[in-house]
């Protein structure tokens, strides 16, 4: 696992897909339903987007909002041609245990706990991987 973290200690952890804010939750069962710091009840479900025109950086329950909160530009979207990525990306060593854990047949959300990842980032990348798959939360 991470630097200075036993497995236990990281699956007992949620993290903010908004603020990065880390808890522990209080209740056992269940995801918690809100972010402890930002309040924000998208804290495992969010998309991140950067303006192409001001490189405003936010995130959103869209996958693709009609204008940048930043400069309230319609065309925020990366240039024609580029692909713009949802999150901020996971390295290639991130990637491997969460393709590992779900090619075992644990769920999106019990890998998202265990790593200390966002529930986001993991259900992108198992989208990003099997696209053409249904995802196994």
């Amino acid at each position: 696992m991470g630097a200075g973290f036993s497995d236990e200690s990281v699956a007992d952890t949620y993290t903010c897909s908004i603020c990065d804010a880390v808890w522990k939750p209080k209740k056992k069962n269940g995801l918690p339903q809100r972010c402890p710091r930002c309040k924000s009840k998208l804290w495992n479900q969010c998309y991140k987007h950067t303006c192409a025109r001001c490189n405003y950086q936010w995130a959103s329950s869209f996958h693709s909002p009609d204008r940048c909160p930043g400069c309230q530009s319609r065309k925020w979207h990366p240039p024609e041609g580029m692909s713009e990525k949802r999150f901020s990306g996971l390295t290639k060593d991130q990637r491997i245990p969460i393709l590992k854990r779900y090619d075992a047949g644990i769920g999106c959300v019990r890998i998202s706990i265990d790593l200390n990842i966002t529930f986001s980032e993991v259900v992108e990348t198992i989208m990003d991987t099997y696209p053409d798959a249904p995802v196994r939360l």
